[in-house]
């Protein structure tokens, strides 16, 4: 399945693969996050770089652009 979002950093719309998720498995653990279940619990089958993405919309190559510019 694929998701579009909007990157809160910097405002940029994007869209990222995620070939080992179902829309249902989707469904339930954004139902479960809504409940108060941490992100890593309700979507454990994800990595991290993919939980990142559904927060916040950041993909990694942004993660890795604005630390990049901070260690030089």
């Amino acid at each position: 399945m694929q998701l579009t979002k909007r990157c809160q950093f910097n405002g940029q719309i994007y869209t990222m693969d995620f070939p080992t998720m179902t829309e249902e498995q989707y469904a339930t653990a954004l139902m479960k996050c809504d409940l108060g279940t941490l992100i890593q619990e309700a979507f454990f089958f994800l990595t991290a770089d993919e939980r990142e993405f559904i927060m916040t919309g950041t993909p990694p190559h942004v993660w890795e652009e604005m630390f990049a510019e901070q260690e030089s």
